[in-house]
Parts: C-alpha cells; sequence; structure tokens
C-alpha cells in the first residue's frame, strides 16, 4: 500500500470512527458551543489540565483557595463569619465531578478565587474606624426584582433605575466594592471597570451567543448575586450543577449572606459620601436578581423595608428560555457533551421550587410588612410606561414627570436600536424550544396549572 491510499485509509477510518460515535450519541446529547478559538485553547491547555501542572488545574479545595486569596490580597486572613464554608465546599465538590473542561476548571477557580478576595479585601476595608460608620447607614426603602431568570427582570431592573431618586450597582461595583486606589478615585474606577470588562469579553470569546441571551458590561446595572457570590456560590461557572439532583443547594442558610450584602450596599453608599458624588447621595436602591425568588425569607431577614417586584411569564415560555440560558452557561464550563433532557428536568424542577417558595413567602408576610407588585411580562413588553406606573402605585413611589421623560427616551431609543439590529441581520433574537430538552408543554402546564390560574386568569 502506497503512502497515498494509507492515508486516505487513515483518514476514511477516522471518519468511520467519528461517524459511529455521532450516531450512538444519546437523543439529547449535544457538544457544547463554543468558539472555534476556545475549542483551540482548550486542546492547547488539555495536558496542562490532565497533568495538573498549574494551581488553577487542580481539584478545588476550600482551604487552598482560601491561602490563595490571602497572598493574593496582602496576606490579609479574616474573612468574618464562616457561612459560606459549607456552600463552598459543597459546591467545589460538585465541580470536581463535573467534567468541566480546561477552560472551564481555569473559570471556576478564578470564580472561587475572586470571591474570596474580595471577601477579605470587604472584611478588612470595613473594620477601618474611618468606614465601619457607615454599617449604622440605613438601606432606605429598597426595591427588589425578583422572579424566575428569562421572565424580564433584567428589562424592569434597567427601566427602575433611570428613576432620578434611585441608583443601581453596577457590575464592577458589586464585583469587588472596595477601592484599590484610594487616593486616586479617578484611576481607580477606570481600573476596576477594565478589569471586569476584560473578564466579560474573556467570557464572550468563549460563548459569543451568550450576549444574545443576557446583556453584560461592566458599567450596567447587574444583580446582586455578583455580590452575594462572596457568600452563596450560586454565578455562571456554577449554576448548572447546583440545580442538578440531589438539589442539595435549595436547603442552604442564605441569613448571613443577605445581611453581608447589605453591607456592600451601605459601603458604595458611604463611597458616594465621600466622593461627594450627588448623582448617587440619598438615593434608594434598585436591585434585581432572579434567585432572589427562592431565597425571600433570607432577603426579608436581610432588608426588612424591602419593597418587592415578582415578574411572571407563560411557564412554558420562562421554563424554555432558562434551559437556553443554563445550557449556555454549560457551554462556558462542560468538557464533554451536555445532557439536554437532563438539564431540562432541572430546570423545570428548580422553576417549580422557586415559584412555590415565594408563593407561600407571600402568603406568610402582608403587604404592610414588604409592599409587593406582580408584573406581569406580556404588559411589560406592550407597555412598560404604563407598567412602571402601576407598580410604583403599588409599592409607594412618586412616579414624576421627569422619570415618566426618561423612560419615554431610553424606551424609544432601545426600540429603534433594535430594529437597526433586526435591519443589520447582527445580534440574533434568542430562540429556544422545549422539546428541545425533554420537556413537552402540555406537562409544563399541567405543573403550573395552580400559578396560572392565581397569577394570569384575571390579567
Amino acid at each position: 500500500m502506497s503512502m497515498s491510499q494509507a492515508a486516505i485509509a487513515a483518514i476514511g477510518g477516522v471518519l468511520v470512527i467519528y461517524a459511529v460515535k455521532v450516531m450512538s450519541k444519546p437523543k439529547y446529547a449535544v457538544s457544547p458551543r463554543i468558539s472555534l478559538k476556545a475549542r483551540i485553547l482548550n486542546i492547547i491547555l488539555s495536558p496542562l489540565a490532565y497533568f495538573q501542572v498549574s494551581p488553577v488545574f487542580k481539584p478545588l479545595k476550600l482551604s487552598s483557595l482560601e491561602k490563595q486569596a490571602s497572598q493574593g490580597v496582602r496576606g490579609l486572613k479574616d474573612f468574618g463569619d464562616e457561612c459560606y464554608k459549607g456552600p463552598y465546599e459543597e459546591t467545589m465538590d460538585m465541580v470536581n465531578e463535573g467534567g468541566y473542561s480546561p477552560i472551564g476548571k481555569a473559570a471556576a477557580h478564578d470564580f472561587f478565587l475572586r470571591r474570596l478576595m474580595a471577601k477579605l479585601r470587604l472584611q478588612d476595608h470595613l473594620s477601618k474606624p474611618s468606614i465601619s460608620p457607615c454599617l449604622t447607614k440605613p438601606i432606605r426603602d429598597p426595591i427588589f426584582v425578583v422572579g424566575l431568570p428569562r421572565t424580564g427582570t433584567t428589562y424592569l431592573h434597567r427601566l427602575l433605575s433611570l428613576d432620578p431618586h434611585a441608583r443601581a450597582p453596577k457590575t464592577y461595583e458589586l464585583f469587588d466594592p472596595v477601592p484599590r486606589y484610594p487616593d486616586d478615585l479617578v484611576k481607580d474606577k477606570k481600573k476596576r471597570i477594565k478589569f471586569v470588562q476584560d473578564a466579560i469579553d474573556q467570557l464572550l470569546m468563549v460563548v459569543p451567543h451568550f450576549a444574545a441571551i443576557h446583556e453584560v458590561g461592566a458599567s450596567l446595572p447587574e444583580e446582586c448575586m455578583m455580590s452575594l457570590g462572596c457568600d452563596i456560590p450560586m454565578l455562571f461557572a456554577t449554576f448548572h450543577v447546583l440545580i442538578k439532583k440531589p438539589y442539595t443547594s435549595f436547603n442552604w442558610d442564605c441569613s448571613q449572606g443577605y445581611k453581608n450584602y447589605r453591607r456592600v450596599l451601605q459601603l458604595l453608599q458611604h463611597q458616594a459620601e465621600v466622593e461627594g458624588d450627588t448623582d448617587l447621595m440619598d438615593k434608594r436602591w434598585t436591585l434585581k436578581c432572579p434567585v432572589h425568588l427562592g431565597l425571600l425569607k433570607y432577603l426579608s431577614q436581610g432588608f426588612p423595608d424591602a419593597r418587592i417586584v415578582w415578574t411572571h411569564r407563560d411557564a412554558t415560555q420562562a421554563v424554555g428560555s432558562l434551559c437556553s440560558f443554563v445550557r449556555a452557561t454549560q457551554d462556558m464550563h462542560e468538557g464533554g457533551d451536555i445532557r439536554l433532557d437532563e438539564l431540562g428536568r432541572d430546570v423545570l424542577n428548580f422553576a417549580k421550587e422557586w415559584i412555590e417558595r415565594a408563593d407561600t413567602f407571600f402568603k406568610e408576610n402582608s403587604d404592610k410588612k414588604h409592599p409587593r407588585s406582580n408584573v406581569m411580562y406580556t404588559e411589560l413588553i406592550s407597555d412598560p410606561v404604563l407598567t412602571v406606573k402601576k407598580l410604583y402605585a403599588e409599592v409607594g413611589y412618586d412616579f414624576t414627570p421627569e422619570y415618566e421623560g426618561r423612560l419615554k427616551t431610553y424606551i424609544d431609543e432601545n426600540n429603534k436600536e433594535r430594529e437597526k439590529l433586526k435591519k443589520k441581520g447582527g445580534k440574533k433574537l434568542h430562540s429556544y424550544d422545549v422539546k428541545d430538552f425533554g420537556l413537552k408543554e402540555e406537562a409544563i402546564e399541567e405543573q403550573f396549572e395552580w400559578y396560572k390560574k392565581k397569577f394570569f386568569t384575571a390579567k
């Protein structure tokens, strides 16, 4: 056999093996969707990950990461309370068993390390006599947007943050609230924004399609989990493993985590006062996180005077969209096939659990304790100004002409931008189908029938 014939035979053999492998895949098994650059990077890093030549590729261990975090912040060792230890150790065990890719392992390591470093820096900063008095300042009448992911929470949060009397935390502020250059705040802000934006750009390099699912940016209003992650490690790198069987993360005690988050917001208030930033001083907080929905009893403990807005969407649409979102987080981190049917099962279970928890919370707590509003996704999209106006009336906020003008300007500009993107064939619309995840619409409707009757029938 000549060399050319041998080469052809070898290529044919590879193609046969590949075809057999593809044909033998379970029905709902799919490969992670990542960029070509990310695939090449995973191949290059595979030997390093296999031989664990760097700490980022070693199995996650809390004690080891605590030491690395301490070294990264000039030897600080006081993490404050220890409420984070149980959830961190449990989550690390799940990640270690999760079959993460080399990029996924590095991302998970970085997530835990950065959150521990932020925790150390925050504890040290708040212990200073010049800073600690800020912890006596109230968080005045904050409003929390809660609801299943993909029910309009981000859009509503952006609208509420436009109120001239409100303030929403930015991604870079939540990621690391302690200034690194306290003597040059302009430089400090630029440095922190650049660091976080670089990290976001790296994420989008791996999974470019994530931008069509969830808008992220260092200077954009962001959800509370970016800060709560210091105690409750339920973020992009871990969310998909935490909602898997046996669902042990559902039983975490998150009370101290919310109290610690309150301290972060108090520090951010203090910074605005020190800087004399009139755009941020004396403003109430507009906050958002879908995960709050199942943790409202802990939120109530940390923020006893909170206003709460619950966003609602047709269950089939919400579950399908959430499945697509969770798959994107798996795309970022998984090293092997993703089982879409298992993902669908776990997302459905998560959605049921979180909605039932929220319903129980509101049954047990009166409107007087937590003024509240229910927002329908369809109404929010069709008439956002009227939706916000009704919401304000229900939670006791003043809806001013200035705010209404800002809303209309933002909505008009946002609609024009979306039309431009459509015409240019740019950013693709987020599409999904519950059938792709082994779910049946009628089964979802049946399990959420009580929810539909309670929140949608009268609408």
